[in-house]
């Protein structure tokens, strides 16, 4: 008899250890599971604030684009955004290109706040902002190799062009200023008078649908 309580006793001992391990097990997966549904949600969360706040230099950039492409429209002109030409071995590249009668216009984008100093045959422009000095490229030597690459494109194509170049700086406020001693550099909210200057609206003749095909054809 007392064998026969001491079974009992230990089936009941296995099954609470075999209950426990259950349970253990099963919390184990509820806790993995909770991980899992933690990290999901982190995911949407950081997928949905990336989409509602974009990087800021692409904002920036797409500032100027919009500014041409509102001038560009009602002209029928054309603008090319983050190009990249190649052409006989040799490339050069330009944020933003508008393709008009007048012939083509690169602009590149200066997307940092801050006191910019420098000159036209410099290659790096200097940033203060302040207290800290950043360098940036001087944009006015990739627009001479990419204007190089423009003319070649479109003379292959049967057009003699002008090639004009505007650095603009994105990013407004007092803290911004421009100690450039260079050419053709302007802030954004100077960018359509820019183009409002007769020679963008001058007529010499060039097929915008075509000459921007040509590039679009080149751009890597």
């Amino acid at each position: 008899m007392i064998c026969g309580w001491f079974c009992a006793v230990r089936r009941c001992a296995d099954h609470c250890a075999i209950c426990g391990g259950r349970h253990i097990m099963q919390t184990g997966q509820m806790i993995f599971l909770a991980l899992c549904a933690v990290v999901f949600i982190i995911g949407v969360a950081l997928f949905i604030y990336k989409k509602a706040h974009p990087d800021t230099v692409e904002n920036e950039k797409r500032k100027v684009s919009k500014r041409l492409r509102t001038f560009a429209a009602p002209r029928g002109f054309r603008v090319l955004d983050n190009v990249r030409l190649v052409s006989g071995g040799l490339s050069g590249w330009a944020d933003h290109v508008l393709v008009g009668y007048f012939g083509v216009l690169l602009v590149y984008d200066l997307c940092y706040g801050g006191e910019y100093y420098g000159a036209n045959d410099d290659k790096q422009w200097i940033i203060n902002d302040g207290g800290k000095r950043y360098a940036a490229d001087n944009p006015r030597i990739h627009a001479q190799q990419c204007s190089g690459r423009v003319i070649t494109l479109l003379r292959e194509a049967g057009y003699r062009v002008n090639v004009d170049s505007v650095a603009v700086i994105t990013v407004g406020g007092k803290k911004t200023e421009s100690f450039l001693k260079a050419d053709n550099v302007i802030k954004l909210s100077k960018l359509g008078a820019y183009l409002g200057r007769g020679k963008f609206d001058e007529d010499k003749g060039l097929d915008v649908a075509k000459a921007a095909a040509v590039l679009e054809a080149a751009s890597r």
